[in-house]
């Protein structure tokens, strides 16, 4: 299921109808203060939200009220500059390390990868190919 924010403005609501009212376990932000309510809105009660993005801003309104109610969390992550990103890559390439993949599942099949590591059985990476 695909959800365009640009189609569909309260896209938390959305969200809300597809998971039958449960809403997202897990919720990753990039928008920031300008979309924060959506992700809370989307997230389920006892959900995580992982704000790793500030494109609408670095401030606004919160519903905090929303976010206690559902007991959620919400974590700000920074993931550090692109030329840190290019130090980090050049830095395995020079190692030559590649990961141990477990199993690949196409994205349709998401629930049995997701069944899969459940199970505890695996060794190494679980990948999603879309």
């Amino acid at each position: 299921l695909v959800i365009n924010y640009k189609d569909q403005p309260e896209w938390g609501d959305a969200v809300l109808v597809a998971t039958g009212g449960r809403g997202a376990d897990i919720v990753v932000e990039v928008g920031g203060p300008g979309t924060l309510p959506q992700s809370i809105r989307a997230c389920a009660v006892g959900g995580h939200i992982a704000l790793i993005g500030v494109l609408t801003g670095f401030a606004g309104a919160v519903p905090t009220v929303e976010m206690m109610r559902k007991q959620q969390t919400l974590k700000g992550l920074i993931v550090g500059s692109r030329e840190q990103q290019q130090d980090m890559v050049r830095a395995l390439e020079n190692f030559g390390w590649k990961p141990v993949i477990d199993s690949r599942y196409p994205l349709e099949q998401m629930v049995a990868a997701f069944e899969h590591q459940a199970a505890g059985r695996h060794f190494g990476k679980i990948c999603l190919e879309y």
